[in-house]
This record gives C-alpha cells, structure tokens and sequence, in this order.
C-alpha cells in the first residue's frame, strides 16, 4: 500500500511537471523533484509506525516526474546524433548506482541498523541532488501554441504500456525466483540484482550509441532478441548457476529500448512541448511498468516459469509491432536512414 501510492502520486505528478518545465524552464522543476524526493527518503528515518509511511513515499517517487523534463532536458543540450547514446549513458547511470549501493546495502543495515543505513543513503540523494543545481538552465518557452503531435505519436503511445510492461514482468520476482526455484544461497541472491543492473546500464548505453549509427529500428529488434535470449536461458537453466548469471547480464535488455524510444520521442515532438510531451510518454510507461509488476505476480503463482516465457513469447513480436511505427513516422520526423553494418 504504501509503495502503490507513492508510484500513484508519482503518476499524477507527470504532466503537470511537464507542462510547468515547458512554461517556466526545466531547471527549477529538476530542482524542485530531486529535493522532494530526497525529502521523502529523508522521512523514512524519524519514522515510529508506518501509517507516515505515505508521506514519504509520495515525496520519494515523485522524482519520478524528474525523468521526462530530464530527457527534453537532454533533447535540447544534445545534438541530435548523438541523442541515442547521451540519454543511453544518462539511463544506465542510474543503474551503476544500483550496482554500487545494492550489494552494500545489506552489510550496511547489518552492522548500523536501518535507519542508519537510510540516513547513508539520503546523504548520496543529497549530493545527487546538489549536482543538479550545476544543470544549464533553459529559459521558459514564451510560445503558447497548441500541444499538436501527429497520429503517429497517439499509436505510439499507445502501444507503450504494452511493451513496457516487458521491462519489468522478467525481473519483478526474479529474486524470489533464484531462491524459490533455482536454490541459490541466501547470500548471494543480492549479487544477481546487481547483474541485471549491469546489464542494463551496459545494454542502454550501447544501444543508445547503436541507434545513432545504424537506425531505432535495428536497435529495438537487437535488444528484444538479448531479452529474449536472457530469459529464455532463465527457463532453460534449471540450478546452473553459471547460465543464470549470464541469463541475468542479458535481462539487463529490459532497460535498452528506453533511450532509443526516447530519441525517437524526440524528433516527433513540438519544440514548444518537449516536457510535456515526455511526461505524456513516461506516463503511458508508467501505467504499464506497474501493470507489469502486478501481472508477474499472477503469473509467478501459476508458474515461476511463467513470466520468462511470456517475455520470450512476446518481446519480439511487441519490438516488431513497435518498429512499424518507427518506420511509419521517420519520413516526418527526419530520422536518418539506418547504415548497414558495412557503414
């Protein structure tokens, strides 16, 4: 309950963060959601009984409202070659962090408690946070024209919670998984965690890079074949544990259409609305992102094999239905014709 309304308020939080980092720059809303969210994990500290639980949360996941007005951010700094791997290496910096703090995490909590591990991390938000002052800042965009996107972008968007639901069904459980199924020693349960986030800052970082050389399109269809390969191997695997650590690199795919998809949001937006237009994006992830947590647990009850077999089945097919929109809209947007791998 508590986690679900604090991603709730983040939802919400979305496109009106959009809508204001469009009317009085991006630099003050990057502020503004990076203390709250520090501010919320700070509030987990003091805490004597878990109904001011919710509070926090709410503050905590409203940094998710960060991620779009962050991306337009980026959208307009970067040039547009190189948009791909500049988002990619942004994205998969987040899970550096993951794998730097996660395995310590633990050990932490063991020898300071809690909240003193809590306070460590709020103090790692914090200087996160103070970074963000050195952001350039945008000046608010005067224009008031209509928020007019093509056709194109509404089925894109649609189709969005769909495929973003396979970035989380395969991994949502995966620790219950390795403990559940494939037996793997309590201690060393955290480890994996930590593989997946390798993965995925890894696989986002060149991917992005991929997509600015050869097209999205090649992209897409590149790291839904790698998901599709780590979580097939996952159901493969049986105990061996030397084959779940590479299923576990290799599930880190979940994380590498999002910075090509957003190069591609990009090219398709209003100048005027490139906030707005990426929290409307991130919002129809979101939906799907949290729909996709849930259905891993309905899965995993009838079989714990069943969440890598729905991606197995349904990762391609939904990156193929997805490249048709791509192919659809680059004629308007501009996007370069993709190079071979001859160049």
């Amino acid at each position: 309950m508590v986690f679900g309304v604090g991603n709730l308020f983040a939802v919400l939080c979305f496109l009106p963060v959009g809508y204001l980092a469009d009317r009085i720059g991006r630099k003050p809303l990057l502020v503004g959601t990076w203390l709250a969210s520090t501010v919320g994990a700070a509030a987990f500290i003091p805490l004597q009984e878990w109904h001011g639980a919710f509070v926090g949360s709410a503050l905590y996941w409203s940094g998710s409202a960060a991620v779009p007005v962050l991306s337009a951010q980026l959208a307009t700094t970067t040039p547009r070659g190189a948009l791909g791997r500049a988002l990619g290496l942004v994205f998969g910096a987040y899970f550096f962090g993951n794998i730097l703090g996660s395995p310590l995490a633990g050990p932490i909590a063991a020898t300071i408690g809690l909240r003193g591990t809590i306070a460590l991390a709020v103090g790692a938000f914090a200087l996160s946070a103070a970074l963000v002052f050195g952001i350039t800042a945008s000046a608010p965009i005067r224009e008031r024209a209509r928020f007019q996107v093509s056709r194109t972008y509404w089925t894109l968007l649609f189709i969005t919670p769909f495929a973003s639901v396979l970035s989380i069904v395969s991994i949502a459980l995966f620790p219950v998984y390795l403990r559940d199924v494939a037996a793997i020693p309590l201690e060393r349960i955290g480890i994996y965690p930590g593989l997946v986030s390798l993965g995925a800052a890894v696989l986002a970082a060149g991917n992005g890079r991929f997509a600015d050389e050869f097209g999205p399109v090649p992209a897409l269809i590149g790291g839904a074949g790698v998901l599709t390969a780590g979580a097939g191997l996952i159901a493969l695997s049986g105990r061996s544990e030397p084959l779940i650590v590479v299923a576990a690199l290799l599930l880190g795919a979940t994380q590498a259409a999002n910075p090509v998809l957003a190069a591609v949001v990009e090219r398709i937006l209003p100048p005027t609305r490139l906030a707005l237009g990426y929290a409307s994006y991130q919002l129809a992830f979101a939906v799907g992102f949290g729909s996709g947590g849930t259905l891993a647990g309905f899965l995993y009850e009838a079989d714990p094999l069943l969440p890598f077999l729905v991606t197995v089945a349904l990762a391609l097919p939904v990156a193929a239905l997805v490249a048709i929109v791509i192919v659809r809209i680059a004629p308007v947007a501009g996007l370069p014709p993709p190079r071979t791998l001859q160049g």
